[in-house]
């Protein structure tokens, strides 16, 4: 009986709202277990949330991060791909520029006689340039082109300074060669028709037999300017029996020419003459039948037929 009448555990707690006025008493009955219940879960939840605050801050950390990263490789990017740019440019004009140097070295020689070595032909060789057409290369393989197109560049820059070695060599040789064309003589002293030709002949003044005449005759009119016909050196001016007023000029490289039976002379022993200088006025002095100039070439001392280098 003593059990019957033991007192029942509660598992309950009674909340009452008691108003000042008169209205009626409100009581809440709620399960002990509940408060316990509802810190666990108020303490959950801030644990839950100050966990994804923690994790939204390191998200936006990284996130910022990793917009700087980019911001940053496409800073660098940007400027490998201005220098890629400028390297290329660079290689293309240095090649250029070493195409015009062959092409116009091969027409300076062309135009004073000179023939292109085999030696020429293996120095004008050119490295082409590299070009890459790749916009969206990454940082990588922009290190890799800059370095490839550098090494193109320095082989040009080489081959250039070895081409100007090579001009400077070829310059002094066309600088020989210009020098021998403007001493060799190769134009007409005068322009006037020729009247008599070099080599075996009727005698002019007995009309009788043969002689053997060293040069060629241009007729013409008494005070006809001549001219040198190379650059070169007067050796003589005066008087020679049967050339009347003579100049003799010395060209070099074994050439001299006469100039013969001039009514005046205008240069003197010593002066220095270009191609085309008048340096005489025609005339008939000496052994002549008329006006006229006596013109001879030799070479080596020995006389040459000069229309072989008229024009030549």
């Amino acid at each position: 009986m003593k059990k019957a009448f033991k007192k029942r555990k509660s598992n309950h707690a009674t909340f009452m709202y008691i108003p000042e006025s008169e209205s009626k008493v409100v009581s809440i009955r709620i399960p002990k277990w509940l408060p316990k219940a509802m810190v666990f879960c108020i303490a959950l939840l801030l644990i839950v949330t100050s966990s994804l605050l923690y994790r939204t801050n390191s998200l936006n950390d990284k996130y910022s991060k990793s917009k700087q990263e980019i911001s940053s490789l496409a800073t660098i990017n940007t400027a490998q791909k201005g220098e890629i740019e400028k390297l290329q440019n660079d290689t293309v004009q240095i090649h250029q520029q070493l195409e015009e140097n062959i092409k116009a070295l091969d027409q300076i020689k062309e135009v004073v006689g000179i023939k292109k070595s085999t030696e020429d032909k293996e120095e004008n060789k050119t490295t082409q340039p590299i070009t890459t057409d790749t916009p969206e290369d990454t940082s990588d393989n922009s290190l890799q082109q800059i370095d490839t197109i550098r090494t193109s560049y320095k082989e040009l820059s080489i081959q250039l300074l070895s081409q100007r070695q090579l001009i400077d060599r070829s310059m002094t040789t066309v600088r020989k060669q210009v020098t021998y064309l403007n001493a060799k003589p190769s134009i007409k002293p005068v322009n006037t028709r020729i009247t008599a030709g070099y080599g075996t002949r009727k005698n002019p003044f007995t009309n009788r037999g043969s002689e053997f005449h060293q040069g060629i005759d241009f007729a013409g009119e008494i005070g006809t300017p001549i001219k040198a016909t190379g650059d070169s050196v007067v050796i003589f001016s005066g008087w020679q029996s049967g050339y009347g007023n003579v100049i003799i000029l010395s060209h070099g490289y074994g050439f001299t020419t006469l100039y013969g039976h001039n009514s005046k002379l205008l240069v003197e022993k010593g002066d220095k003459v270009k191609k085309g200088q008048i340096i005489s006025k025609m005339g008939s002095t000496g052994r002549s039948t008329g006006p006229h100039l006596h013109y001879e070439v030799r070479l080596n001392g020995k006389v040459v037929n000069p229309t072989a280098y008229l024009n030549n």
